[in-house]
């Protein structure tokens, strides 16, 4: 028999919130799909009694486990975790973006940098990634031009630089030039680069015989070439556009 929807999980479709429903029978998860049909899930095993949402609201958790948008949180502590502020949240051993641990962190000393990059007593970390830094205390945020997002802020260690969890690979960290608002390039006096490897290589794979680092230039979000012609840094030389 075909189920009526109930007035909340219509409203769900309606509005694409998504919530956690404890009743007596049990927990639910509530959401619209991608093919905007409304579903109520059962969380297995979660105990109406002790559930409680945390204040961000995708997170939720019973005297047991926690969950993130309806999904159980492998690993995590429920007596200690708690929410911490944007998508982070951490419990006595570790912390979590979006639900995901953080790999290798630690609670201890544990702080928001921004929306995408943290830190505890030992490493910074973009979303779940650490970035084995050289010096946790002299990383930071490069400010962002007008042309940028956030997620495309470039940050530095005082011996490296980054974006997102991608190390800049130069031993030349004084001449080092960041090309800002691209996908990813920078150069120093001797390589280019692209995100964490020389743009002639890509897998160990030499795909560019000879890049000219005094003429490379970036025009386009992805478009760079040399005085020798175009470059696309996945595939090597390619005709530039007309």
């Amino acid at each position: 028999m075909k189920q009526f929807l109930s007035i909340s999980l219509l409203l769900f479709i309606l509005t694409g919130c998504a919530e956690y429903d404890v009743e007596n029978e049990g927990v639910f998860y509530s959401y619209v799909d991608h093919n905007l049909n409304g579903v109520k899930k059962p969380l297995e095993g979660a105990d109406p009694e002790t559930f409680e949402v945390m204040d961000n609201d995708d997170y939720g958790k019973d005297l047991h486990s926690v969950f993130y948008k309806g999904e159980r949180i492998p690993g995590a502590d429920a007596s200690s975790f708690e929410f911490v502020g944007d998508l982070f949240a951490k419990d006595k051993f570790r912390v979590f973006y979006a639900g995901d641990s953080i790999h290798a962190s630690s609670s201890r000393g544990f702080r928001i940098i921004d929306s995408y990059y943290s830190a505890d007593h030992k490493d910074i970390y973009w979303t779940t990634e650490p970035l084995h830094v050289c010096s946790t205390n002299d990383f930071e945020l490069i400010p962002l031009d007008s042309n940028e997002h956030e997620f495309e802020r470039w940050a530095t260690d005082g011996c490296w630089y980054y974006l997102r969890h991608f190390k800049i690979p130069s031993d030349d960290y004084a001449n080092v030039h960041l090309y800002r608002g691209s996908a990813g390039f920078a150069k120093d006096r001797n390589w280019v680069y692209h995100l964490d490897r020389k743009i002639n290589f890509i897998d160990g794979e030499r795909i560019l015989d000879t890049v000219d680092v005094a003429t490379f230039t970036v025009s386009r979000y992805i478009e760079c070439k040399d005085k020798f012609g175009c470059i696309n840094p996945y595939h090597g030389r390619e005709p530039c556009d007309p």
